[in-house]
C-alpha cells in the first residue's frame, strides 16, 4: 500500500532529525521527537494539512520556534498566558499580513466632527490625554464597577475574519450590533461582507485594512446594515468583491452616525463603554500565541493595526483591572474568541493604544 502524504511528510520530518542527529554526531534529540509529536497533535486539533512534505517540514520549524518562544514568554510569569493557536504555524510576519491591517486614520478635522464631550460626576471628560485622571478616586465616575454587554445578550458569537484584513468591518459591525439590541431589544447578526465589498472609499479598502470611524459614516450615509443571513460573509477565507445592491435591501439596523471618544483617555472610554460596545484600534503585538489573562505589554500604542470590539471591563480579585474585548478569530483563539487588556494604566493612551481610536455609533 501506497504511503499517504501525511505519513510521507512525518517520514520526512523523522528522516531531517536523524540526518541532524548524525551531522552532529549524536543520537536524535528526544525533545525534537516530542515536538514533532506536539506539531501532529496541532495538526490534528486544528485540521490544518500542507500541499507538500516540504511545506509541512517548513511549518514544523515555524511551529518549533514559536512554541519555544511561547514557553520563555511564559516562564517569566506575566498576568497572561500563551500557547497554541490557530496561527502558531505562522511567522509574526505572516500571521500580521494576514489577520491584522495597515495603520490607517481619519484626517483630525474629520476626527473633530465626531469628538464627544462625555461628562461625569467629576466633571468633564474631554481634554485630549492632557489631564492626569485620579484613579484612586473610585466615586469619581459616574460608572459601574464593572460592565460585560455579554451578559446583558448585547453581543453576538464570536466570529472569524479568516485570512482577510476585514478586522475594521467586524469591529464595526460589533459595535452597531450592541447598540441595536439596546435600543430594541432584538439582538441580529449583522453584514461585514456588506462593509468589505461596499464601504471602499479611503480609507476603507476591502481585506486590506480600513477605519471602524469611517465605516460608521458609510452605514449612517447608506441607510444601515443588512443580515448577515442576507449577505453573508464569504466562507472560509473572507474574500472582497462587488457590491450586490442586490443583497442590501433589508436594512435592519440603522444609524444617525458616530461618536469619537476623546483620544488618549481611558476615563472617557470607561464611561463609553459603560453605555455601549465601542469599536477601538490595538496594537496586536501580543495577540497571535494569546491563551488567557491579562495582557499588560509589550505593545507600541503608537503603532495600531487590529480592529476590534469593546464589550465591558471589570476586575481580577487579585486587583488587575482590565477591558474585555472581542475579537474576530473565531471562539478557538484566545479566552473562546475574546482577550483581556489591562486598565488603568499610567499611559493615557491605555494599553496596546487601546484608547488612542475608539468610535461607537449612535442613533
Amino acid at each position: 500500500m501506497a504511503a499517504s502524504p501525511y505519513q510521507q511528510a512525518l517520514a520526512l520530518l523523522c528522516a531531517c532529525l536523524l540526518l541532524a542527529g548524525a551531522a552532529s554526531g549524536g543520537r536524535v534529540d528526544v525533545e525534537d521527537m516530542l515536538m514533532m509529536d506536539r506539531f501532529r497533535a496541532w495538526q490534528a486539533a486544528y485540521n490544518r494539512s500542507y500541499g507538500t512534505a516540504a511545506e509541512r517540514l517548513r511549518r514544523f520549524e515555524v511551529y518549533r520556534q514559536n512554541m519555544e518562544l511561547i514557553e520563555a514568554t511564559n516562564r517569566r510569569g506575566l498576568p497572561y498566558q500563551l500557547g497554541e493557536t490557530p496561527f502558531t504555524d505562522l511567522t509574526s510576519e505572516e500571521f500580521l499580513a494576514t489577520h491584522t491591517m495597515p495603520r490607517l486614520r481619519a484626517p483630525d478635522a474629520a476626527a473633530a466632527r465626531h469628538r464627544e464631550l462625555i461628562t461625569t460626576r467629576a466633571g468633564p471628560v474631554s481634554d485630549g490625554g492632557r489631564r492626569h485622571w485620579n484613579w484612586n478616586s473610585t466615586t469619581d465616575l459616574d460608572v459601574p464597577e464593572s460592565v460585560d454587554w455579554r451578559t446583558k445578550g448585547a453581543v453576538t458569537p464570536v466570529k472569524d475574519q479568516g485570512p482577510c484584513g476585514s478586522c475594521w468591518a467586524f469591529a464595526t459591525v460589533a459595535s452597531i450590533e450592541g447598540l441595536h439590541k439596546i435600543r430594541t431589544g432584538q439582538l441580529v447578526s449583522l453584514s461585514e461582507q456588506e462593509l468589505v465589498d461596499c464601504s471602499r472609499s479611503p480609507p476603507n479598502n476591502g481585506c486590506d485594512g480600513g477605519d471602524p470611524g469611517a465605516a460608521m459614516d458609510w452605514v449612517a450615509a447608506n441607510g444601515g446594515l443588512t443580515t448577515e443571513s442576507d449577505y453573508p460573509y464569504y466562507p472560509p477565507d473572507g474574500q472582497q468583491g462587488k457590491c450586490k445592491p442586490d443583497k442590501v435591501h433589508n436594512h435592519v439596523a440603522k444609524i444617525r452616525g458616530r461618536k469619537l471618544v476623546d483620544q488618549n483617555n481611558e476615563a472617557a472610554l470607561e464611561v463609553a463603554v459603560a453605555q455601549q460596545p465601542v469599536a477601538v484600534d490595538i496594537n496586536s503585538e501580543t495577540l497571535q500565541h494569546y491563551n488567557g489573562g491579562v495582557i499588560n505589554g509589550p505593545c507600541d500604542p503608537d503603532k495600531t493595526d487590529h480592529g476590534v470590539t469593546v464589550v465591558g471591563y471589570g476586575a481580577e480579585s487579585g486587583g488587575h483591572k482590565y477591558w474585555i474585548v472581542k475579537n474576530s478569530w473565531g471562539e478557538n483563539w484566545g479566552e473562546k474568541g475574546y482577550f483581556r487588556l489591562e486598565r488603568r494604566i499610567k499611559d493615557n493612551r491605555g494599553t496596546c493604544g487601546i484608547a488612542t481610536w475608539a468610535n461607537y455609533p449612535v442613533m
